[in-house]
């Protein structure tokens, strides 16, 4: 294990910036993630920590040890990338087997046919173990580049790189393998920088999280830091399912009028209001909106409103029954709202 420290890291292709000055200390033993949409950076930030390319600037630290110049294969990195890197020539079980019986790690045959088998059980692959890779679906062929990574784990790796590792799984497996991978990093007891664009998938493992945004990391913090208190509209409008309403407060309307009566920020641009914290019902003295359409979800449903300023989404229950076009009225939690500026960066609010 390793802490890994990125220090004033820039990498351009071309002229193009793909990272941009991004400066951040991951902890020894932490399962931190890389959340941004795609073409962020978060592959490039693993390439560089990993080796396989060379930053334009700055630095890669693993512990006190610059790794600027030195190769992957000393390292000692654990990897799984979106490409799967799979040798098409050998079965699932070779595979998995391979990068333990790398020069320099003397791990018996038991040992290493005792990992193999955990982690197939972990991943749901035991099934395929003899078969090679164009024998398999593309979700399956994820999750053996996935186990080649994890079977490393507690064999003095300074650090283990997932990028993406479960996208292109069925919605079940993805959702149980993100427990299943937090359990299995704990107990590994290693360090594991972990991307993705998903915000379920990346606030549910992660202890803490950077948020990248065209190369720039906009937030640092732990799941909780980051919803309660997002850095900016960025982020803000990345984060949550349903996503915040970010709606402009312009310099009337009762909406805006509403925000100011209730303690918003003279310099709010925008106010951000989550989708439990507002509630609908047909009386006066909410903001009058219009509902525009009604998505069951089980024993919730969501109701996208009309109002000035924007369109909200507010989370309700499915008994209620609302149908679109009926004018509606719109009531806020406005002790928990958040606030911004001009610039879009957070200037208040946001109280648990």
């Amino acid at each position: 294990m390793s802490q890994v420290e990125l220090r004033s890291l820039t990498k351009h292709y071309g002229r193009q910036p793909a990272l941009d000055n991004v400066e951040v200390s991951i902890r020894d033993g932490e399962f931190f993630v890389i959340f941004g949409r795609p073409g962020a950076g978060k592959s490039t930030t693993l390439k560089v920590i990993a080796g396989i390319e060379d930053p334009t600037d700055g630095q890669v630290v693993f512990g006190d040890q610059p790794m600027n110049g030195i190769p992957p294969q000393r390292r000692n990195v654990a990897m799984a990338f979106e490409s799967y890197a799979l040798y098409p020539h050998i079965s699932v079980a070779a595979n998995l087997e391979f990068p333990l019986k790398a020069p320099g790690r003397s791990i018996g045959i038991d040992e290493r046919q005792r990992r193999i088998s955990e982690v197939a059980e972990l991943l749901e692959i035991t099934p395929l173990l003899n078969r090679r890779p164009s024998q398999l679906s593309g979700g399956q062929r994820q999750r053996v580049s996935l186990g080649r990574a994890l079977v490393r784990s507690g064999t003095g790796v300074s650090v283990t790189l997932l990028d993406e590792p479960i996208a292109h799984l069925d919605a079940r497996l993805r959702h149980w393998l993100r427990g299943e991978l937090r359990h299995y990093q704990q107990k590994a007891d290693t360090t594991t920088v972990y991307a993705s664009p998903d915000y379920v998938e990346a606030f549910a493992v992660a202890d803490r999280l950077m948020v990248l945004i065209d190369g720039r990391v906009r937030q640092v913090g732990t799941p909780l830091e980051i919803q309660t208190h997002p850095a900016d509209t960025d982020v803000a409008g990345m984060i949550g399912d349903p996503k915040m309403n970010l709606l402009g407060l312009d310099s009337s309307g009762e909406l805006a009028r509403q925000a100011r009566q209730h303690g918003a920020h003279p310099a709010a641009a925008t106010v951000g209001i989550w989708p439990t914290d507002a509630k609908l019902d047909r009386t006066q003295g909410g903001i009058p909106g219009t509902v525009y359409v009604v998505e069951p979800l089980g024993e919730d449903a969501i109701v996208r409103v009309d109002v000035p300023g924007g369109r909200m989404q507010i989370k309700t229950s499915s008994s209620q029954t609302y149908r679109p076009g009926e004018p509606i009225n719109v009531h806020p939690a406005w002790e928990r709202a958040h606030y911004f500026g001009g610039d879009g960066a957070r200037i208040g609010g946001g109280a648990l």
